[in-house]
């Protein structure tokens, strides 16, 4: 949709410049946070490194499973198709996370929730890549919303711009987590931090999933599987229930002696 960045002999897509972008945002600012924290910088500066490349390997597994479960109920094929899926990369960065924290003797769930409104806020922005590039296109529509935009295969019509839409819904979730984090501070009845860690990791799951649910009735680039239900539909309502599920029973068998989980290697739910 965007032009190829020229400079010199070197071509760079807009879908690239944008998402990179978004990486270094996210990066920088749970850097930031971890430091102020109390993280040592080596472990942090690992880390970073050891959970983006976990999530990209994550994306890419996740779009490929989704599209040979779609193919396999629909044509009866085993098909895989490579892309990337961003639920892919929250759960591909949250297992390395645990893995790393767990090998150096932090807990995981306090780290998480440090990273849940940078990672709301680069996937603002990266969704402007996928508007750039045509990738994750809406339906065809006479609507008031629809613009008109290209597909992933270059045909032109008038479209829901999910990717716009996404973007907005993202930055919504990033001023949710970053106002309630706000709040919680404030509150000087509640000064242990939150109920336990991981617990703004599983919120911003949750919001994801449901704005990830509700736009991909209006999304173009995957087909029905039950009625009009997508297979991702299926899945962040699956993630969705397992992350509510986890939370209301951290919440019910939290032994009262332990309120704070601010400390690094405080015990939490992913331990």
């Amino acid at each position: 949709m965007f032009p190829t960045i020229t400079i010199g002999p070197l071509q760079l897509s807009s879908y690239g410049v944008i998402y990179s972008v978004a990486i270094v945002v996210f990066g920088m600012l749970v850097f930031h946070r971890l430091v102020k924290a109390g993280y040592p910088v080596p472990v942090i500066t690992r880390g970073i490194v050891v959970a983006i490349l976990g999530g990209i390997a994550g994306a890419v597994l996740w779009h490929g499973l989704a599209y040979l479960i779609q193919a396999f109920f629909l044509d009866g094929e085993l098909s895989w198709r490579w892309g990337a899926g961003f639920m892919g990369v929250v759960l591909g960065g949250s297992v390395t996370v645990l893995v790393y924290a767990r090998r150096h003797g932090y807990a995981a769930g306090p780290v998480l929730d440090l990273a849940a409104w940078p990672l709301a806020l680069g996937q603002a922005i990266g969704r402007l890549g996928c508007f750039a590039a045509g990738c994750c296109y809406g339906k065809a529509t006479d609507s008031w919303p629809g613009m008109y935009l290209k597909d992933a295969g270059g045909r032109w019509m008038m479209r829901y711009p999910t990717q716009l839409i996404s973007s907005a819904a993202d930055l919504c979730i990033f001023l949710i987590l970053l106002a309630f984090e706000r709040w919680r501070k404030r509150r000087p009845d509640k000064p242990e931090g939150w109920p336990f860690g991981g617990f703004v990791f599983l919120l911003y799951v949750e919001l994801y999933s449901l704005k990830r649910f509700s736009i991909e009735f209006i999304r173009g680039d995957s087909l029905p599987l039950l009625g009009p239900f997508t297979v991702n539909h299926i899945i962040c309502l699956l993630v969705f229930f397992i992350c509510v599920a986890i939370m209301l029973r951290k919440l019910r068998t939290r032994s009262p002696e332990r309120k704070g989980f601010n400390h690094p290697s405080d015990i939490d739910v992913f331990d």
